[in-house]
């Protein structure tokens, strides 16, 4: 599903490089948590596996595409395979919560008729059914939230990534968030996670890749923030 191979960023200008020799497999249907101090690594990988950026040596696989060799022209066509949460929600202000998550089918060609049946069921998903009209602005940051989710996750993508989705949510919203998200993964989506919420991690005994200054230091199964499970 993923498939990094010794993989090097350096960015121009950097005293050290950003990922040295990262090696990873991430197979389908695993939760995985990325963690780390700010700087270690993880916002440099997540970009990696969404074609953003490119490593400096190495290879990188994702759901059978060499995302080194990939001609920039289907670079678009291979992210409606993944769907993409961030920390800030990155909702449009003046569309509503269906207008929002409409907006991500309408971007890639879906049909109208698709999308009148996508958008609801997706928002029952994430119990947001009732929210369907309301501006962002109307919406608590944990329900924007699951909007966003609703958004990465109606054109049914094999790989979730989520960039500290619950950063900026209070303990409860966030548990809240985690239990959906455990929900999506259970339905076959491959999810993962970048964070520094240690309760997150700990409660959830996934599996947990830890980076410090772009290298690997551990990688453990059903494990918590700070040591092997």
């Amino acid at each position: 599903m993923i498939s990094i191979s010794h993989v090097s960023k350096q960015y121009k200008g950097a005293p050290r490089a950003a990922l040295e020799e990262i090696s990873l497999e991430i197979d389908k249907g695993e939760f995985v948590f990325l963690v780390g101090a700010s700087g270690s690594g993880k916002s440099s990988l997540m970009r990696m596996i969404l074609r953003e950026d490119i490593p400096t040596s190495g290879s990188i696989h994702v759901l059978g595409e060499n995302l080194i060799g990939i001609p920039n022209r289907r670079v678009p066509h291979f992210r409606r395979k993944l769907g993409v949460v961030f920390q800030d929600f990155r909702l449009l202000p003046n569309k509503t919560a269906a207008q929002n998550v409409a907006f991500s089918l309408e971007v890639i060609g879906k049909s109208k008729g698709f999308i009148a049946e996508a958008v609801p069921d997706v928002l029952r998903l994430v119990g947001l059914e009732d929210k369907a009209n309301s501006l962002p602005s109307e919406l608590s940051g944990g329900e924007q939230q699951r909007i966003a989710l609703a958004r990465a996750i109606v054109n049914k993508p094999a790989i979730l990534l989520a960039d500290e989705p619950t950063g900026n949510l209070d303990p409860a919203t966030s548990m809240d968030i985690m239990a959906l998200l455990d929900r999506i993964n259970l339905s076959g989506t491959t999810i993962v996670m970048a964070t520094h919420d240690r309760g997150i991690v700990d409660r959830g005994q996934k599996r947990v890749i830890e980076l410090s200054q772009g290298k690997i230091i551990r990688d453990a199964r059903g494990a918590s923030y700070g040591e092997s499970g």
